[in-house]
């Protein structure tokens, strides 16, 4: 990994509120992440089941859609969350929506960890089980009313209400952009 203490303790404690993290695991886990940078609009690429852990930043999900400039936004990925690559089978990108910080561990990473440290297992799945819960929370918006997508948006994606785009948000909540300003919470 290269070396960056300032994202050491936004991971640590990261993982250390999913399950007890050994010193052996930290250890191991400090040698086989790569911390990387990405600047707004950057995609960020991985190789299938590679995982992003989220340090700094938001990341959109977006439908890849290569006829259509503005693909629909799928997810918001905040700090602490992780994001799997799976876009070779999902049809989807992810992109920065601001200077974003993510810690990558490849799926060969997360194999040797496993194999080493079978408590890994726990942050793993923890993760996992964020992102599938994500990928439900649209279903939970179908026949709601614009203001209560936007009031139930704000309260499980605080950090991407207060900081993305007014066409991302609306995008996610199937609004109109104008439709979503005019919606006053």
């Amino acid at each position: 990994m290269t070396h960056e203490p300032d994202y050491e303790k936004p991971l640590y404690d990261c993982l250390q509120a999913i399950a007890p993290l050994p010193p052996d695991l930290w250890l191991d886990l400090l040698a086989h992440i790569e911390i990387k940078h990405y600047s707004k609009n950057r995609n960020i690429a991985g190789q299938l089941f590679d995982m992003h852990i989220v340090l700094a930043g938001t990341i959109v999900k977006r439908r890849d859609e290569k006829s259509n400039e503005n693909s629909d936004v799928l997810d918001f990925i905040s700090p602490r969350q992780a994001i799997y690559h799976i876009e070779r089978i999902d049809n989807c990108y992810f992109e920065a929506d601001s200077s974003s910080t993510l810690a990558l561990i490849s799926r060969e990473q997360q194999d040797t960890l496993l194999n080493k440290h079978p408590i890994f297992n726990r942050h793993l799945r923890h993760f996992i089980v964020e992102v599938l819960k994500s990928r439900t929370f649209r279903s939970k918006l179908v026949n709601l009313q614009g203001i209560e997508k936007k009031t139930l948006f704000k309260k499980a994606y605080p950090d991407a209400y207060r900081d993305c785009a007014i066409k991302d948000k609306s995008s996610f909540l199937g609004l109109t952009p104008t439709y979503y300003s005019s919606l006053d919470i």
